[in-house]
């Protein structure tokens, strides 16, 4: 059992072009507030970003932003979060998330969600941490990348195993089931 104080969220700057996402990120924001885990994510108070922290805020939740400084030109930071950490590089940042979180759920986004998603793939598999990952599949959104991953492993580019590294959900309530009931699984093959 994987205890959740404090859980990583990934997702767009951009809302997207189906209002369930943004739905589904205040639902997610006022959900763990009420169960007081903290909101780790990327400091911005635009798209999904700021609809799930903004969310978290508004039901009296905890939010630690952490955004690169060079972003913070770019970006539109959130001025309400309870924390807001600077970093120097966006690895930097992906390593701060890892630190501060117990878990990570990757709602629908772009690269840059695709890119954090692939990186703690990455690391869950040479056991660089033990955390438990959640796609939440908002209206069939993953639904073809969940399929590559079904057909990289059908292709032998990897073990079908590695799908255990994370589950492909369709509701808060099935990823903090999953959650419940998380225990990583070593994938790596060990000399």
């Amino acid at each position: 059992m994987t205890k959740i104080n404090s859980l990583c969220v990934f997702c767009g700057s951009l809302p997207g072009s189906h209002p369930e996402y943004s739905v589904q990120a205040a639902q997610l924001g006022a959900f763990l507030a009420d169960h007081q885990i903290r909101l780790i994510y990327g400091g911005s108070s635009d798209g999904l970003m700021g609809t799930v922290a903004n969310a978290t805020i508004a039901a009296g939740g905890k939010v630690t932003g952490i955004m690169p400084r060079f972003l913070k030109k770019i970006s539109t930071e959130s001025h309400d979060l309870t924390d807001l950490v600077e970093v120097d590089t966006m690895d930097e940042r992906k390593e701060t998330m890892l630190e501060m979180s117990d878990a990570f759920i990757v709602l629908p986004g772009g690269f840059g969600t695709f890119e954090e998603l692939g990186t703690m793939l990455s690391w869950s598999k040479i056991d660089i941490h033990t955390k438990p990952i959640a796609l939440f599949n908002i209206d069939h959104f993953y639904d073809s990348l969940w399929q590559w991953f079904v057909d990289a492993a059908q292709a032998d580019f990897l073990p079908i195993s590695d799908l255990k590294l994370m589950v492909n959900a369709t509701s808060i309530e099935q990823i903090f089931d999953y959650f419940d009931t998380f225990k990583h699984v070593t994938t790596m093959p060990h000399a």
